[in-house]
């Protein structure tokens, strides 16, 4: 196993400094993973469009080339450049729930990398809500790979501390936010591949996306 020479940044959250957003930005485009804060769980990070960079994260979480990742996204129009067949429903329910712990998984252009897409040729989609998140994403700028910061299968974390003993010597910036909240969820995904849209998994703010999916034009999805 290859041992990366990590480098560790404290920072806060709502407030990063300049020179935070310059170093996760640089890491970035440099082809470097990155484990960080968001507004859900920690999240290993890497440019999306970097094949080196793609197959080195899925290395690192043990995860099958045939499930695809999650994008941050800066905002909703961002998906027209990497989705087709957006169907009317994103548009009403990312104008709701986002930005916020909500994924909503369309159907990805053929020319994205084939590990953004996995096997069923869809991209999960979400824009954060936190303020580091979104200078990350201006400093880049573009989107970003966050999957959650967890050995396929396994649990997430439940601690800093925890996250240190599996990944710093596997990542080349960790960035240190707030210590992991106890009983922190992942975000709720929902698929609008299909009609009606789908609840995927169950995470931050279901019962919000539930009702909202009620009140759009798909209808109800049960």
């Amino acid at each position: 196993m290859t041992c990366y020479l990590v480098q560790v940044v404290r920072f806060d959250v709502n407030f990063p400094s300049p020179d935070t957003i310059q170093q996760a930005s640089q890491a970035i485009r440099r082809g470097q993973i990155v484990l960080h804060p968001t507004d859900t769980v920690y999240g290993l990070a890497c440019d999306p469009f970097d094949q080196d960079a793609l197959g080195r994260l899925f290395a690192l979480k043990g995860r099958s080339s045939k499930s695809g990742v999650l994008l941050l996204i800066p905002d909703p129009i961002y998906c027209e450049e990497i989705c087709d067949d957006i169907p009317q429903v994103f548009y009403e329910l990312s104008d709701r729930l986002w930005p916020g712990p909500v994924t909503l998984l369309l159907r990805g252009k053929p020319s994205l990398p084939a590990l953004l897409l996995g096997n069923e040729g869809k991209v999960g989609l979400r824009q954060p809500d936190l303020p580091w998140l979104k200078l990350w994403m201006e400093g880049i700028p573009g989107a970003i790979v966050s999957t959650s910061a967890n050995r396929s299968g396994q649990a997430t974390p439940v601690s800093l501390e925890e996250l240190r003993l599996i990944f710093e010597s596997e990542v080349d910036l960790f960035l240190e936010g707030d210590e992991v909240a106890k009983g922190t969820q992942a975000s709720t995904v929902v698929d609008l591949t299909v009609t009606p849209p789908q609840l995927v998994r169950a995470g931050r703010w279901t019962h919000r996306v539930q009702a909202c999916l009620k009140d759009t034009s798909a209808g109800d999805p049960s």
